[in-house]
């Protein structure tokens, strides 16, 4: 059996919202999808990748727009992280702009982040757009929506 999770994680990787804007956002979600298996709110010491799972289609520069070769990514990936990922800047290899590995243009999106907001299987398909933007208001960061499918 498969499984499938919508995450919400801030745009910028180091934030995590205080706890009432937590629970909030998790009562809040729970009304949006009320089938869900669960919903959590997930917190780390470190900035992790929530990644696409099975749903990884590519990855591109955003100065460019030219593929990023897997191998490359993953022997970054593993050099950016150490107890966390840090994000440093890398040259990419490409047209040699320079990006963190939060900044590449991923389909569909994944997102680096300490904090999430998650359902999984929570059988509403998409989440609308007002959706996130009213998460957004009770969180009070910019959100990137990550679909998994494993």
């Amino acid at each position: 059996m498969s499984d499938n999770w919508i995450r919400l994680v801030p745009d910028d990787p180091r934030v995590v919202p205080d706890s009432t804007r937590q629970a909030h956002a998790k009562a809040r979600f729970v009304e949006i999808a009320p089938k869900a298996d669960a919903v959590e709110v997930e917190v780390f010491d470190a900035i992790r990748l929530f990644d696409s799972g099975n749903n990884f289609e590519r990855m591109s520069c955003p100065s460019c727009g030219e593929d990023v070769p897997i191998k490359w990514w993953q022997d970054r990936l593993e050099k950016d992280y150490s107890q966390g990922f840090r994000l440093a800047k890398y040259s990419l290899p490409c047209c040699r702009a320079m990006h963190s590995l939060n900044e590449l243009d991923y389909e569909p999106p994944q997102a680096f982040g300490k904090f999430a907001l998650m359902a999984m299987n929570p059988n509403i398909g998409e989440l609308k757009s007002k959706h996130k933007e009213e998460l957004e208001r009770i969180l009070g960061v910019k959100l990137q929506v990550v679909y998994q499918h494993l």
